[in-house]
C-alpha cells in the first residue's frame, strides 16, 4: 500500500463562523457536551441572553473537537442536522476541505496516535489548562493511502464503532430497567422503608488519594488509579487511563466498591471490578453486606441535584467525607433487599460483560488502525 506524507492542516479548515439564529429556541454545545464520538446534548433553550462562549455555527458532518485536554476524548462528529445548534468557542470546528474520505479523517483524528499527539503538545504549554491550538493542529504530520484504501479502513473502524455503541445502547437498555425494578421495589414497599445512613450501611467509606507524580515508582504498575474521567457513563469501572504500583498505593478499595465523585464534578456513581485507587476527588463505599450493592448503586446514581445542593453553592462543588457519610438513604428489610439483588444481579452482569466487550473492541480497533496503515494487514481479508 503506498502512502503519502502530509500535514492535517492539508485536509482540514476550522470553521469560526458567528451563528446567526434567529428561532426562539436553541441548542447549546459546550465541551462537556461531547464526548468520544458523540453530542450528548439536544435540549433546547431559549435563544436570549446567552452566554459570550456560545457563538460557534456547526454543520452536518463537521467534526466538533475540544482545544482542552484531548486524552478526555472531547469529539464529536456531527451526524445530524445541525441548524439548530451553536458551539462553544472552547470546540474547535474541523471541516473537511474535500480532498479526504471525511469517516477516514474522523478515525484518523480520535485514534490514540493523534490523541497522544496532541496531548504532549498541550502538555507543552503554558497556561491553566493543557491546551492546543488549530495551528498544533494542523501540523501533525500523518501518512495517508490512496482514497479507495481510504474508504476500505474507515468501513472496517466503522463496524467496529457499530458494534460497540449496539453494546451501549443495549447496557443503557438493562440499565433503565434496573431502575424499573428499583422504583417498583421502593413504590411496593414503601410502607416498610426506614431512612439510614451511608455510614450505617458501609463497613468503611475511603477518600482516595493521589500518590506523587515526582515519584516513579509510584506509577505505571497493576492497580488501576480511578479518576473522575474513568467513571463518565460508565456503570463498571472497567478500564483506568493511569495505574499505579504496590508502592504507590495508599488507600486500596477492593472489588464491588462504590464509587462517587464529591469534587468539582459531584454525583457520578460507578462500580469498581477490581482491586483499585480512587483520587481525591472521590469517596469509596466498601458495604457490610454484599446484597446492598445494586440497591444503594441505584440510590446513589440518581442524587447529582441532591449532592450538588449538599456540596454548596461555590464555584467548585466539594462534599466532605464526613458529609458524605451522613447522606440519608431509603432502606428497605434485608430479606427484600436481598430479593432486589437476585432480581437484578444478572442484568448487572450482562452489563458489565459487554463494557469488557466494548474495551476489547476498542483495544482492537487502535490495534487495527496502524496494521492497516502500514500494510501489515490485508484490507480484503479481513471481516469484522
Amino acid at each position: 500500500m503506498d502512502f503519502k506524507k502530509h500535514k492535517l492542516g492539508e485536509f482540514i479548515d476550522t470553521i469560526s463562523e458567528t451563528s446567526t439564529i434567529k428561532k426562539q429556541q436553541v441548542v447549546l454545545i459546550n465541551t462537556s457536551d461531547v464526548e468520544n464520538g458523540k453530542v450528548l446534548n439536544h435540549k433546547y433553550t431559549e435563544n436570549k441572553n446567552l452566554k459570550g462562549q456560545f457563538k460557534k455555527r456547526f454543520r452536518k458532518d463537521d467534526i466538533l473537537y475540544s482545544e482542552i485536554r484531548p486524552k478526555n476524548k472531547r469529539f464529536a462528529y456531527v451526524d445530524f442536522d445541525a441548524s439548530d445548534y451553536i458551539a462553544s468557542t472552547k470546540l474547535m470546528v474541523l471541516r473537511n476541505k474535500g480532498n479526504i474520505d471525511n469517516t477516514f479523517l474522523y478515525q484518523l483524528l480520535k485514534s490514540n496516535k493523534i490523541i497522544n499527539q496532541l496531548q504532549l503538545l498541550a502538555e507543552s504549554r503554558s497556561g491553566t489548562f493543557p491546551q492546543i491550538t488549530f495551528n498544533e493542529l494542523a501540523n501533525v504530520e500523518i501518512e495517508i493511502p490512496n482514497i479507495e484504501n481510504q474508504i476500505k479502513i474507515s468501513k472496517i473502524l466503522t463496524d467496529i464503532d457499530s458494534k460497540i455503541e449496539i453494546n451501549n445502547q443495549t447496557n443503557d437498555n438493562l440499565y433503565n430497567m434496573c431502575n424499573a425494578i428499583f422504583h417498583n421495589y421502593l413504590n411496593k414497599y414503601s410502607e416498610q422503608i426506614e431512612y439510614t445512613k451511608i455510614v450505617d450501611i458501609a463497613d468503611r467509606v475511603i477518600t482516595g488519594k493521589t500518590p506523587s507524580t515526582k515519584n516513579e515508582e509510584f506509577w505505571n504498575g497493576e492497580i488501576p488509579f480511578i479518576t473522575i474521567p474513568d467513571m463518565h457513563n460508565q456503570v463498571f469501572t472497567i478500564d483506568t487511563e493511569r495505574t499505579i504500583s504496590d508502592v504507590g498505593a495508599k488507600s486500596i478499595i477492593p472489588e464491588n466498591s462504590i464509587s462517587v465523585s464529591c469534587i468539582a464534578t459531584v454525583g457520578l456513581v460507578s462500580i469498581s471490578t477490581k482491586r483499585s485507587q480512587t483520587n481525591q476527588q472521590i469517596n469509596s463505599i466498601i458495604l457490610k453486606n454484599d446484597y446492598d450493592l445494586y440497591y444503594l448503586f441505584e440510590f446513589l446514581s440518581e442524587q447529582e441535584r441532591i449532592m450538588k445542593n449538599i456540596a454548596g453553592g461555590s464555584t467548585t462543588y466539594n462534599i466532605n467525607k464526613t458529609t458524605f457519610e451522613n447522606i440519608e438513604i431509603p432502606y428497605l428489610p434485608q430479606s427484600i433487599i436481598q430479593e432486589f439483588h437476585d432480581t437484578v444481579c444478572k442484568v448487572f452482569d450482562k452489563i458489565k460483560l459487554n463494557q469488557l466487550e466494548n474495551k476489547n473492541l476498542e483495544q482492537l480497533r487502535d490495534t487495527l488502525l496502524p496494521k492497516l496503515m502500514n500494510g501489515e494487514m490485508d484490507l480484503d481479508n479481513i471481516k469484522i
